[in-house]
């Protein structure tokens, strides 16, 4: 089996070496915990390894992306002028009714036009932030499993792409993911988590699955520095 780095220092530990390539995991967590982050610099690191990558942006405007990137010392814009790494924006798909009353697109041509994307990139690491606009709330829950289960499977049927689809909790709540079934169809979750210990609120991070590899099990504290990004420290 083919292992991809994660670029995040700390977490191939916990992956026997990786993720497995050609597959797609959920990052979890409440707003805050750094799933973006993490994504991109998955993302990233596939640059720095002559790779080229693509980063889905259905919450945020590519510039505001980049402003992040360079606010952690990332050094981006040369990978964006070479094509190496591409955002795709597609915030203008998405609205309320109210907004867009005559023009909301459905969810599989959001879909089919995303993966076309991909294929044309030639991307072989993937960022969906987030996973869930992608399901429309009117949906059926029937619906909406297999709807996602088609999402993931569609993307896992990608040549050679390995792909990050961040998913939102709620706070406080202790669900895996927003809809609650997202977990189900990703080969693999990692939960990114607030914890208090010793009267100090600190980040966390557990793989709590992991197909086709052994994990750690165990939960990790974790920090965000300059240029370094996500960062494992001790376990909890």
């Amino acid at each position: 089996m083919i292992k991809i780095p994660s670029g995040v220092e700390g977490l191939d530990k916990l992956l026997s070496g990786g993720f497995p390539k050609g597959r797609g995991y959920l990052i979890a967590g409440e707003p805050g915990t750094g799933k973006t982050i993490l994504t991109l610099q998955f993302l990233l690191a596939g640059v720095q390894q002559g790779e080229r990558v693509l980063f889905v942006s259905i919450d945020e405007k590519p510039e505001h992306i980049i402003m992040d990137m360079e606010s952690l010392g990332w050094n981006i814009r040369p990978h964006l002028e070479s094509g190496a790494f591409q955002i795709l924006d597609v915030t203008s798909y998405f609205g309320t009714s109210a907004q867009r009353p005559d023009s909301i697109i459905p969810n599989e041509k959001v879909v089919e036009d995303i993966i076309g994307f991909i294929k044309k990139s030639g991307a072989t690491r993937i960022g969906i932030d987030p996973v869930s606009p992608l399901v429309f709330a009117e949906r059926k829950v029937p619906e909406v499993t297999d709807y996602i289960r088609k999402l993931i499977s569609s993307l896992e049927d990608l040549p050679n792409c390995t792909t990050l689809l961040t998913s939102y909790v709620p706070v406080g709540s202790d669900k895996v993911s927003q809809h609650g079934i997202e977990e189900f169809a990703a080969s693999g979750i990692i939960l990114l988590r607030f914890a208090r210990v010793h009267n100090k609120n600190i980040r966390t991070i557990w793989v709590r699955k992991m197909r086709g590899t052994r994990i750690d099990l165990s939960e990790y504290s974790f920090e965000i520095l300059p240029e370094r990004g996500v960062v494992l420290r001790q376990p909890i």
